[in-house]
């Protein structure tokens, strides 16, 4: 008996050893962590020695909004929700690291370097939609004569300075903001003018990503005038496009109409594009629901081809030079929402 109670104990004791190292093997994995039941990366964010971490899927789509800022205040990064973040293979970037350069690049004839020269790596980093970084400066240390709306970011190319297309200056607490949809160059600096020198922003690739050149287009309303996207250059665009057996599309309309109310003052232009009904089909729908925005028929045309519709409803938000800012797939579900994302193009 006692023979027995022994064999039996060696073998319990066996079975729990082997338990607890397979627990322990499990534990030790950390990258990528589950979450929820799906892959999730974390992107560390490392802001002049200060590190952050957050989690981004398998596509490299971040989980949660980005907003950090070093201990000084001097810079700051700032992504959305749902931005996709990826290395130079396109895989889900792992790290951002900002550095001041040590060896900064000495300015051009015509400007001051403002503030210090930040390093951003890694180098080929893509985000969609942009990264904005902002970069603080102190008015009473700036030049004599040059105002704080003269002044502008800019990247170093290795040879020389090259103003970048976007700017936001913010002069009540002293920052100016850009935006980047790569890091193909990694140092910037604010930088100021010593006198007026035209930007060289590449010229943007049409398409229908964010960043992209909406493609153009000319189509006719109901009233049979022609509306063509480009000859809105200048104004900001909301662009539409439904289906009168489209469900979704109808429970957003009346939010449309609330945000054409509103904003068609302020610039915006919005317009709905049709892309299954007649003229009188859709003359009826907008009657029904008392639309007063332009709708415009784009049923057996290339326009729903050219912008690669894949589902509707789908809404692209333009910016008065023409660039997607971004774009929704899918309804929304209230006015605020469509509110949030008119802030990128009402500038």
């Amino acid at each position: 008996m006692n023979k027995l109670l022994k064999a039996m104990l060696v073998i319990t004791f066996a079975l729990v050893l082997a338990l607890g190292f397979t627990i322990a093997g499990c534990s030790s994995s950390s990258t990528p962590s589950d979450i929820e039941g799906l892959p999730s990366y974390r992107l560390q964010i490392n802001l002049l020695g200060e590190k952050n971490e957050f989690f981004v899927d398998n596509q490299g789509r971040l989980k949660s909004r980005v907003e950090v800022s070093s201990t000084d205040s001097k810079i700051g990064l700032s992504l959305d929700k749902g931005t996709t973040i990826l290395d130079k293979d396109t895989q889900p970037l792992p790290a951002i690291h900002v550095a001041i350069d040590p060896d900064s690049p000495p300015p051009s004839e015509n400007a001051y370097i403002i503030s210090s020269v930040y390093n951003l790596e890694p180098q080929g980093a893509t985000f969609d939609p942009q990264l904005s970084l902002t970069l603080s400066y102190e008015p009473e240390e700036l030049p004599e004569g040059l105002s704080e709306n003269d002044l502008y970011i800019a990247y170093h190319d290795g040879a020389e300075w090259h103003k970048l297309p976007y700017k936001r200056v913010d002069t009540k607490v002293h920052s100016i903001t850009t935006q980047l949809y790569s890091l193909e160059f990694t140092s910037f600096a604010i930088l100021g003018s010593k006198e007026p020198i035209p930007s060289s922003p590449p010229i943007p690739t049409e398409g229908t990503k964010v960043g992209n050149l909406a493609p153009d287009f000319q189509l006719h309303d109901l009233e049979g005038k022609s509306v063509s996207l480009s000859d809105l250059r200048g104004k900001p665009v909301m662009l539409n496009f439904w289906a009168t057996t489209c469900y979704p599309c109808v429970i957003e309309m009346p939010y449309f109409q609330e945000v054409h109310e509103e904003w068609s003052a302020k610039g915006l232009v919005l317009l709905a594009v049709n892309i299954n009904g007649t003229s009188s089909q859709v003359t009826q729908f907008s009657d029904s629901l008392n639309l007063c925005f332009p709708m415009l028929l784009g049923a057996k045309t290339d326009v729903p081809g050219n912008y690669n519709l894949q589902y509707i409803p789908t809404t692209f938000f333009i910016d008065k030079d023409g660039i997607i800012q971004f774009m929704q797939v899918g309804p929304f579900t209230s006015k605020e929402t469509i509110e949030d994302e008119l802030n990128k193009i009402m500038l």
